[in-house]
């Protein structure tokens, strides 16, 4: 090849590296405000304790995410839980009934429908005040699946279809894991976004908490923290309220690097933000 045609090759071949370059940066994920992370701290079930949770956020500036089930005295305080939906915290759903994993295994897919469709209802009438909302779902205990899995026979409905029917109802969904979350596969498994379990003693729910943020941090990942009470009678997960105030004001001292925001609001800036992408159940 002349010398000639080899400069112009490489000419070529450099610009059309830069054009794939400045293509690629342009497309990067990006945390509102270049922040490194996000953070959304999010509470099950409902207990009392959850409404000082509530109160102990918005002191810091905080909006989390509160998952809602028609148990214990979550209907006695309806009106107050629809005040925290009010301050501009995400108030989602977490089933009716609350099934374990042991009386989940003989529901069918029809059944399950109709406990998320009853506290859909619930929510819409009672927290909502009757205007649609977009909000998200925790899986109760963390299951993805209904019905027996043993065998494919026995399988009454599986994880993408229990996602294909939570699709007809909340925008994503809440499991539970290592609480890490890549944007990119957000964009594909958006029910089944991870958290990461944070109780025990003061030192150790600080730690697992404080390990995970900092872990995002570094990684630009998004976590996800899984509370429930503050010391309720019967909760086994509790942890103390000095321990989830600590929590907090950490949160607080990193927010230069952090984008903390509920659920939903986390979820909906990935999928506004990342290449299109179908589920990974769409095939079904």
């Amino acid at each position: 090849m002349p010398k000639a045609m080899q400069i112009n090759a490489l000419k070529n071949f450099q610009v059309a590296l830069a054009i794939l370059l400045f293509c690629n940066s342009a497309i990067a994920f990006q945390w509102p405000e270049n922040k490194k992370s996000a953070v959304s701290l999010t509470s099950d079930d409902g207990w009392n304790s959850q409404l000082l949770q509530a109160a102990i956020l918005d002191s810091r500036g905080i909006k989390g995410t509160f998952y809602l089930a028609a148990v214990g005295t979550v209907t006695l305080h309806a009106k107050q839980w629809a005040k925290v939906h009010r301050r501009g915290h995400e108030v989602g759903n977490h089933s009716f009934s609350h099934w374990n994993n042991k009386i989940l295994a003989t529901k069918t897919k029809r059944e399950v429908a109709i406990d998320i469709g009853s506290m859909e209802a619930w929510l819409l009438h009672n927290i909502y005040g009757k205007v649609p909302t977009d909000h998200t779902y925790a899986y109760p205990h963390g299951n993805g699946m209904m019905g027996s899995q043993e065998t494919i026979g026995s399988r009454q409905a599986g994880a993408c279809e229990y996602e294909m029917l939570l699709s007809t109802m909340v925008t994503g969904a809440r499991t539970l894991g290592s609480g890490e979350n890549e944007p990119e596969t957000v964009a594909k498994r958006r029910f089944g976004i991870s958290g990461i379990p944070v109780n025990g003693d003061d030192t150790t729910a600080f730690n697992i908490a404080k390990n995970a943020i900092d872990n995002g941090i570094a990684k630009g990942t998004w976590t996800v923290a899984v509370f429930h009470s503050l010391g309720d009678a019967g909760d086994g997960y509790s942890i103390s309220r000095a321990a989830y105030t600590r929590i907090a004001d950490y949160l607080v001292s990193r927010e230069a690097d952090l984008y903390i925001a509920p659920v939903v609001t986390v979820k909906n800036h990935i999928l506004a933000n990342t290449v299109p992408s179908g589920s990974a159940c769409a095939s079904l």
